[in-house]
Order: C-alpha cells, then sequence, then structure tokens
C-alpha cells in the first residue's frame, strides 16, 4: 500500500509531482499503463482527474474514470430511472474531464456503476481491473470539511495494494 499526500496542488509543482511518480516507477520498474479516477464531480475529484491526465500524457498511459452511484433500499430504482439518473450523473462526472483528456491526447475510458457500497464497489473494480495507479480526490461530495480524509478514499486506501495518489 502507498500513499503520497499532496497539499493543495499548485501548477508549478504539478511537473514535480508527474516527474518524481514516474522516477519511482522507473525504479521500481513498474509501467504506467492505467490510471483508475474514481470521481463524484467534487473539486477534489476534479483536482485528481487533471492530475491523472497530466501524469497519463507523461507515461503514456490510459485513464479510466469510474463513478458508483450509491442506490440503498428504500430506493429501489426501475431500470428506466437507473438510465436516467446514469445519463445525468455522467454529464457530471465525465464531460470534462473526457474533454480534457481528448485535448491532452489521452485515452480515456468511463464507467458507470450502480451499487449499495460506494466504496466496496471501487475496490472491486480495483481487484478486477488491475490499474497501476489509482489518482483520486480526498474528499467527495459528503466530506466534511473538519474530515482529512473522505469515507469512501480511506477504505480504498486501507483495502487495496495498488498505489493509491490522494489530491486535496
Amino acid at each position: 500500500m502507498s500513499l503520497v499526500y499532496l497539499n493543495d496542488i499548485i501548477i508549478c509543482s504539478i511537473n514535480y509531482v508527474i516527474q518524481y511518480i514516474l522516477k519511482i516507477s522507473c525504479a521500481l520498474l513498474i509501467v504506467i499503463t492505467k490510471i483508475l479516477v474514481p470521481t463524484d464531480g467534487s473539486v477534489f475529484s476534479r483536482k485528481a482527474s487533471k492530475l491523472a491526465i497530466d501524469i497519463a500524457k507523461a507515461a503514456g498511459a490510459e485513464v479510466v474514470a469510474v463513478h458508483v452511484i450509491e442506490v440503498k433500499p428504500p430506493k429501489l430504482l426501475e431500470g428506466a430511472d437507473i438510465e436516467k439518473l446514469k445519463s445525468k450523473q455522467a454529464d457530471v462526472c465525465f464531460r470534462d474531464f473526457e474533454e480534457e483528456a481528448k485535448k491532452s491526447g489521452v485515452a480515456f475510458d468511463s464507467r458507470m456503476l450502480v451499487s449499495r457500497s460506494v466504496s466496496k464497489t471501487i475496490i472491486e473494480y480495483i481487484d478486477a481491473e488491475s490499474p497501476d495507479i489509482v489518482v483520486m480526490g480526498s474528499k467527495g461530495l459528503t466530506g466534511l470539511k473538519k474530515i482529512m480524509m473522505g469515507s469512501v478514499t480511506t477504505a480504498v486506501l486501507e483495502k487495496t495494494a495498488v498505489p493509491l495518489l490522494v489530491v486535496k
């Protein structure tokens, strides 16, 4: 389990971060070909997506964005309702991300998942898809200002062996 925690990434330090990650990957003989970015449309996940695109561009990697729609009983949705919700959420979470990736010449893919547990679904997706690194925001839309790291980020950090870059 690896964690690099960045305080308020500013433009002048982004190149340093990218060089640092690439140096680590070269020193450990890790080739970064797939970067997973769990996103919820929050400010923190947008920062994570921008950094992931920069890393992907430098490494020649693909970026895969994942958004999990959490549905808990008694709010069970029918098929048509789920598709409407997926479409709405995709616009919020993926539109700008995909446009930025295309502008940067980075391969981009996205997945919209529906589950009762966001963190469990992200962890299962990581296990199934084996990305080389996960880049995610420190907090999501439900994060409280006084909490250092959100519950989803904490769960992913604790339960996956894939290197995780947390962006604040």
